[in-house]
């Protein structure tokens, strides 16, 4: 049963969640392959008490999703994490949090705007009540695109109160995928980095040169090279690591799926992503990892199964 938070607001006539902002949090438990309505909305207590009944290994992985991102789209790569991690032996819960994407390549100013003012509840109203749970689950995320990017804003803006009986409040496994966010500010000393290295246990930025949507996104709106394209910089901190997955996309996705949107999306249907995201979340150590390569002239990693 998927189980997700939302900040879209919710248009009770027709039964149905927009594309705009809501001014509250609301929880949801909907059955599988059904449109979410009002009649899935259940509060926090039971929201959060149906989570530890789907989690009884104490893993909780939550999918921050991207710009473009339909609530039904959102819905459906959920179950493909899922799933896909499921086969890979991982038996954690994947849940996601749901913010107001306009849902269209047109919307990119509107998300991002969206993204950075929905961003601290992902912190007090995901985060902070599941790290409150006792027994306390082990959180981890996956953000792609602007996911990413609201995962900064988010940890950026709330500090050790905005999660009340988790001070100072941090997460375990971050991963992001095709990161929409500047590379300098995950530089050493840099705001993003610092933001990272503080609230999360260990960042994998999977990352490929191929993605053409960010290549978009750097050359006509931001100026500043993609994490998500580029990788991190030189100097990182100890905990963040690279993985190069332009090999992986080259070598694995037929050419009927290296299409724009698909250049920037298809970890979600690889199984060799989802064999080392699963051995990430499990805490392996990276040098170890049947899923990596050394990579020439480079310190990075490169996804290649």
């Amino acid at each position: 049963m998927p189980l997700f938070i939302t900040r879209r607001s919710y248009n009770a006539s027709d039964r149905r969640f927009t594309h705009n902002r809501a001014t509250v949090t609301r929880y949801v438990s909907a059955p599988e392959g059904v449109s979410p309505d009002g009649d899935h909305i259940v509060d926090r207590a039971t929201w959060l008490a149906q989570v530890q009944a789907a989690a009884p290994g104490g893993d909780v992985l939550i999918y921050v999703h991207g710009f473009n991102t339909e609530q039904s789209e959102m819905l459906e790569r959920r179950r493909n994490i899922e799933l896909g991690l499921a086969a890979e032996g991982w038996t954690g819960l994947v849940i996601a949090y749901d913010w107001p994407s306009d849902g269209t390549y047109w919307g990119y100013g509107s998300d991002r705007a969206d993204a950075k003012h929905t961003a601290p509840y992902l912190v007090t109203d995901a985060i902070g009540p599941l790290k409150n749970l006792r027994p306390q689950p082990r959180v981890h995320l996956i953000c792609h695109s602007m996911g990413a990017y609201l995962t900064l804003r988010g940890f950026a803006g709330v500090g050790d109160s905005g999660a009340p009986g988790t001070t100072p409040w941090a997460v375990d496994e971050v991963a992001f995928v095709s990161a929409d966010a500047d590379k300098p500010w995950m530089e050493t000393g840099a705001w993003g980095a610092l933001v990272m290295e503080r609230r999360s246990a260990r960042l994998t930025n999977y990352y490929s040169t191929f993605d053409r949507v960010l290549s978009l996104a750097e050359g006509i709106v931001h100026g500043e090279e993609r994490a998500g394209r580029d990788g991190l910089p030189v100097a990182i901190p100890a905990p963040f690591h690279d993985v190069y997955c332009g090999a992986q996309y080259d070598d694995k996705v037929p050419p009927s799926g290296k299409t724009l949107r698909g250049s920037h999306t298809w970890y979600f249907d690889d199984t060799g992503f989802y064999r080392d995201l699963a051995a990430t979340l499990q805490g392996a150590d990276p040098a170890q990892m049947p899923t990596r390569r050394p990579v020439q002239n480079s310190s990075d990693l490169a996804l290649l199964t």
